[in-house]
């Protein structure tokens, strides 16, 4: 019997799992580990309360054997982490003193195999999870079986990536699309792009990416540039809500039908919204599904409905490649836990790899059984001789 630990680490919260795999819950579809594997456990915590993730790992064990009776050992862990991730480690940089790697983790909690991936990269695999009930559609389009799937989701920031198939498994690969550059199509939103390449410049304008305008702080942005181009559209109990506010973004989009500023902000923004994801759709030719994430689409959906709102405006208005676009299936996910049901994906694909002994590390070499890195023939500092540590692949 074995165990899988899965987590999804932001900015500001950490949210664990351990689950329970049982008779042949070990090789089951990525579709179906959810059902086939049980839950153990489930806790979310605030990173704030913590000097490092190890402690957060420790207390939820903790919490685990205490509250629930678990007593093995885990056998895979993956954590999906809020920032670039190489050499297997991440450093979430709102907490600089937070690495999370996965050679120590394994080392510290005696886990054979740690894999620590992008958290949109995890966002690609939890897609893979999904029932047809936990999708908005779009636009029905057509869907090719093993065809890229194309993944794109604005909250906090905005996020890219995309999936391809190689016998019969799909893989996601990440990628920095939300930094591309913003690219103005009106004269206002020239004057938009002017006003944000001062804002973020120093002592020269500043590139701006689409993530300043399709984002939660890029529809702040967006709404500051016109209520400064519009004051006499400004109504003050509004104006002074948003801007004294960290939820800015919120109470602009449900003040959307009431102040007319907060509705062209809208507007604005779920076009760019619409354009980005149209660029999306003819990078990847995404015939296996357009998915769109975050916690600003299902919050939003009025602004995405149909040929004439202003997401689809932006998103079909590609010239030549117009119709092409209309021939994809464009979903919306309405699940909000779909990095952490990725990070259970990937726990499960190590466990049923075999990779729970020795584990390849990006360079190539490997990992001993407690998790540390390969001694490349030697042996490791745990004690377990070199033969045992599986070498293999050391030079």
């Amino acid at each position: 019997m074995a165990t899988l630990l899965c987590g999804d680490i932001g900015g500001t919260n950490a949210r664990l799992s351990l689950f329970e795999v049982t008779g042949d819950g070990g090789s089951v579809a990525d579709s179906d580990v959810e059902s086939a594997h049980k839950l153990i456990r489930s806790q979310n915590f605030k990173n704030e309360d913590f000097s490092s993730f190890s402690d957060v790992v420790r207390l939820f064990l903790s919490n685990a054997r205490e509250l629930d009776g678990f007593s093995k050992s885990i056998s895979a862990a993956c954590f999906a982490v809020a920032g670039p991730v190489k050499d297997n480690q991440a450093t979430l940089t709102n907490r600089g003193a937070w690495i999370i790697a996965g050679a120590d983790l394994g080392r510290s909690f005696s886990i054979p195999s740690v894999s620590i991936i992008n958290d949109f990269v995890a966002n690609g695999y939890g897609l893979l999870t999904l029932g047809d009930e936990e999708f908005d559609e779009l636009q029905q389009g057509k869907l090719e079986e093993g065809a890229p799937i194309a993944l794109i989701g604005a909250g906090t920031g905005l996020g890219e990536c995309y999936l391809t198939c190689a016998s019969g498994r799909f893989d996601c690969f990440p990628c920095e699309g939300g930094h591309v550059d913003f690219a103005a199509k009106s004269e206002l939103e020239d004057e938009l792009l002017q006003y944000l390449r001062t804002k973020f410049g120093d002592d020269k304008p500043a590139r701006v990416s689409v993530e300043r305008v399709v984002s939660g702080k890029g529809i702040v942005n967006v709404y500051e540039f016109l209520a400064q181009k519009f004051p006499a559209k400004v109504v003050e109990r509004y104006h002074s809500l948003i801007m004294g506010s960290m939820e800015g973004a919120k109470h602009i989009s449900q003040l959307a039908s009431d102040y007319g500023l907060a509705q062209q902000t809208m507007h604005i923004v779920m076009n760019a919204y619409g354009v980005e994801t149209g660029n999306v759709a003819l990078k990847y030719l995404p015939f296996g599904g357009l998915y769109i994430c975050g916690g600003i689409a299902p919050n939003n959906l009025q602004f995405m409905k149909g040929a004439n709102s202003p997401f689809f405006k932006g998103a079909l208005d590609k010239g030549r490649m117009s119709q092409l676009l209309t021939e994809i299936s464009i979903r919306v996910v309405m699940s909000e836990d779909l990095g952490l049901r990725g990070a259970h994906v990937v726990a499960a694909r190590l466990l049923n790899s075999g990779k729970t002994a020795a584990t390849s590390n990006p360079c190539g070499n490997t990992y001993c059984t407690c998790g540390a890195a390969c001694q490349c023939g030697t042996g490791c500092q745990c004690g377990i001789p070199a033969d045992a540590a599986a070498t293999t692949g050391c030079t």
